[in-house]
C-alpha cells in the first residue's frame, strides 16, 4: 500500500490494492465486519502534479456484518469514489481542506506514499450506524436497544 514517488512516472502509476483480511482485522480492529465475496480493492491512478500527487480511483467490493434486527449476514456494498491530494512534509501539517473544503491533502515523508491510512478512513466512512439485511437500519431500529435490565 505504499509507492515510492520516484516510480511514478510521467504517465502516472494504476494502482490495483486488495484488502486483505488480517489488514482489515488489524486496521480496523474495532469493525465487526470482514470481506465480503469477491473482497474490497482500491482501483485507481497516481500521478504527479507539479510538487502534489493525485489519486483518482474508487474502493470497490463488499463488507459481510451483522444485521442489527435480525442477526442475519448483511451485505454492505462499497464503491467509494477515491480522490486525494498528497504533498510531501512534516507530518504536524497533517489533513488539511482546501479553501472550498473540498479536497483532502495528506502529507508524506522520504518520498513514500502510504495510502492505507486512506484506504481505513474510507472504509470507516462507508459503514452505516446500524446495518439492517443490506440495507441501512430505520432510526427506530438503533434506538429500540433496551436501556438497562
Amino acid at each position: 500500500m505504499r509507492y515510492k514517488t520516484k516510480d511514478i512516472g510521467d504517465e502516472g502509476l494504476d494502482i490495483h490494492v486488495a484488502v486483505t483480511e488480517a489488514w482489515l482485522k488489524a486496521e480496523c480492529p474495532d469493525v465487526d465486519a470482514r470481506s465480503a465475496e469477491g473482497g474490497i480493492v482500491l482501483d485507481g491512478h497516481l500521478e504527479q502534479a507539479g510538487d502534489e500527487y493525485l489519486l483518482r480511483g474508487a474502493l470497490r467490493g463488499g463488507l459481510l456484518t451483522q444485521c442489527v434486527r435480525c442477526l442475519e449476514p448483511a451485505t454492505l456494498a462499497l464503491d467509494v469514489p477515491v480522490m486525494l491530494t498528497f504533498v510531501e512534509g512534516d507530518e504536524s501539517t497533517g489533513e488539511e481542506d482546501d479553501e472550498d473544503g473540498a479536497e483532502d491533502v495528506i502529507t508524506f515523508q522520504d518520498g513514500v506514499i502510504d495510502v492505507g491510512p486512506e484506504i481505513r478512513d474510507e472504509l470507516l466512512l462507508a459503514l452505516p450506524m446500524g446495518r439492517c439485511a443490506g440495507k441501512i437500519a430505520p432510526a427506530f431500529v438503533l434506538l429500540a436497544a433496551p436501556i438497562g435490565t
